[in-house]
């Protein structure tokens, strides 16, 4: 029995002393990570402020290369270069330098940083051994520290005043304000702070801030507005390219777009002082995201390269100003179009190749007078109709969603007949048939107009006709000129068109004979599929770049899908389920506020993870 207990205690005691030593490990790592983190900061601060002495006013490739140099050379006077100093960029996107130094420790360095042509950033990291890594599936981690550098001799503010009052007209500063007492306007006066922007380097050496210390200043008076950018045109207003802050106990700040932020470049780069919780974004301005041709927003991330098969657009993990989806919509097309059948009792129409599931495929069928109704095949559903004595019938049917595989269909008409099938895609699937029309009259006449006999839901509907009409044989039809022909049979009195590009409205077509005859005919309308975009998995970023005031998501209609992401929005830029603009989403109703709210043919209900991340986490790649 001793013996046994021995062993127990032995057991014990090692996995005490396992534990203790580890505890004693984990402490000294603690100490180290803080001893390295002040180190490091010693460093990037030294460097910063060594650099930010020889930036000068402007920004070219050999200033660029001199700063960035100048923080190099500094690191290597205080750790041992292992590496070469690489630098690379343009000062309108930023030159970064990079380069590592002995202790597992590695630079990068931005100039211009956040395109100020007088600030410098320098970010250190280094690579500490974890003790008993191993066992905790990790060897090392990672410490991190950075400084921004800024040359006080060229950022000196425009204007600092104890007392700042305008009686009359437009007071232009060229540069950043700051004034103690509460800015007082008079006469309609206007102040506006612009910034300095150097259109060769596309940099700025000043932003247009407006600082007032005084608590509640009066950014816009009554009847007051500001023209962005102008030297004229303001009234009754403070007004900044850059920010607007007010209070030294009481903090308030200017209206993004009506009197702050009224520079989109600088609203881009310009943290909003009031945005709680949100440090500087150090984002440049970020070029057009286009989807289909159209341009939906700005971001770093590529454009889509097309559609899937239902119409959405992809968007990749990446920074991003906003994305608009109002215009993301693959819109509906002609697939493809079958030949006009012979004239015959029961005509079978055709297509060229079979159709493809999820289309609408779209009858016209047109036949000798008859008071009898067609008959159509399982699927088909009939959209309109109508009988005239002397022009003859004419009918429209549709497929909706059909199952694919369609080369043809007989329609059942007791008299002789013609007819042309058409496949569409880009087409709702469910209750696609929105208006319809009719217009018959025994009076003959060289022109006939056709409606619906309500306005279509949306703009760019498929809209489709089918005319009858009697005419010898060397007279001419000729369809509206807007219109798009699809038949063209003078001897068999039969002419069909359609359009895709009409407004919400009444949709209307006049046609016209070269000789006067009797008229029947009819138009049906089809509503588009909503389209919309898809975020694949992984992590977004909105700053609102590229729309002043507001940016982010927004809806405005279209339809978003998402799985296994995680958004985060800074400065004015939001989740909108209306518009882009700041508070956009209000007036949002009914099916407009869709995100991933509906299933369809091709896709995947979002299941969404929204989540907020720590600015400065992601500035380095945005």
């Amino acid at each position: 029995m001793r013996k046994r207990e021995r062993g127990q205690v032995l057991v014990i005691v090692a996995v005490w002393m396992l534990a203790l030593i580890g505890s004693a490990a984990l402490i000294l790592l603690t100490g180290s990570v803080e001893w390295q983190r002040n180190q490091l900061q010693q460093l990037a601060d030294g460097a910063a402020t060594d650099s930010a002495l020889t930036i000068g006013v402007g920004c070219t490739a050999g200033s660029a290369s001199t700063i960035i140099t100048q923080a190099d050379n500094f690191l290597a006077t205080q750790r041992t270069r292992t590496g070469s100093l690489s630098i690379g960029g343009s000062c309108a996107a930023g030159y970064t330098g990079t380069d590592t130094f002995a202790g597992a420790m590695s630079e990068t360095i931005h100039y211009p940083y956040r395109g100020h042509q007088q600030q410098v950033e320098v970010i250190l990291t280094v690579a500490l051994p974890i003790s008993f890594g191993n066992y905790m599936g990790a060897s090392n981690t990672n410490v991190t520290r950075r400084a921004v550098g800024q040359q006080l001799s060229g950022s000196a503010t425009a204007i600092r005043a104890t007392t700042l009052s305008c009686t009359g007209g437009q007071f232009n500063v060229g540069g950043t304000l700051e004034v103690s007492n509460a800015i007082t306007l008079s006469g309609s006066c206007a102040v506006y702070a612009h910034d300095r922007f150097e259109a060769a380097s596309s940099t700025y050496s000043d932003l247009g801030n407006v600082t007032v210390y005084a608590n509640g200043q009066t950014w816009v008076g009554g009847g007051g507005s500001c023209a962005a950018g102008a030297n004229s045109g303001s009234s009754n207003a403070v007004c900044a390219d850059g920010s607007e802050l007010s209070g030294h106990n009481a903090t308030t700040c200017g209206t993004s777009g009506t009197s702050a932020f009224l520079t989109p470049g600088v609203a881009a780069i310009n943290a909003d002082p009031c945005a709680a919780g949100k440090g500087p974004v150090p984002a440049g301005v970020y070029p057009n995201i286009t989807a289909g041709g159209v341009v939906v927003g700005t971001g770093l991330g590529p454009s889509p390269a097309g559609a899937d098969a239902s119409g959405f657009y992809h968007f990749k993990p990446s920074c991003y100003g906003y994305l608009n989806l109002a215009s993301i919509n693959a819109g509906i097309a002609r697939v493809q179009t079958g030949a006009e059948t012979a004239k015959s009792k029961n005509p079978s129409l055709t297509l060229p190749v079979a159709s493809t599931a999820g289309t609408l495929l779209v009858a016209t069928v047109n036949s000798d007078p008859t008071a009898a109704a067609f008959t159509a095949p399982a699927g088909w559903v009939s959209a309109v109709s109508i009988n005239q004595a002397t022009a003859g019938r004419v009918e429209i049917w549709y497929y909706p969603n059909n199952p694919g595989g369609i080369t043809s269909a007989t329609f059942t008409t007791g008299v002789n007949a013609v007819g042309q099938l058409t496949e569409w895609s880009g087409v709702v699937a469910a209750s696609p048939l929105d208006q319809t029309g009719t217009f018959a009259t025994a009076t003959a006449s060289t022109t006939a107009t056709i409606s619906t006999s309500a306005a279509t839901a949306v703009a760019n509907e498929l809209v489709i006709t089918n005319d009858a009409f009697k005419i010898g044989g060397g007279e001419t039809f000729t369809p509206n000129a807007a219109w798009t022909s699809l038949v063209n049979d003078r001897s068999n009195g039969f002419g069909s068109e359609f359009r895709l590009d009409l407004p919400a409205g009444v949709a209307s077509e006049t046609v016209t004979a070269s000789h006067t005859t009797t008229w029947s005919l009819a138009i049906a309308s089809f509503k588009p599929a909503a389209g919309g975009a898809v975020l694949d998995p992984g992590f977004y970023y909105f700053n609102g770049s590229g729309f002043a005031g507001g940016g982010g998501i927004c809806l405005n209609g279209g339809e978003l899908l998402a799985r296994d992401v995680t958004l985060e929005f800074v400065n004015q830029a939001g989740f909108s389920t209306g518009t882009c603009a700041a508070g956009g989403g209000a007036s949002c109703t009914g099916g407009s506020c869709r995100f991933g709210s509906t299933l369809r043919a091709g896709t995947r209900a979002a299941q969404v993870r929204a989540g907020a991340r720590s600015g400065i986490a992601h500035a380095g790649t945005c």
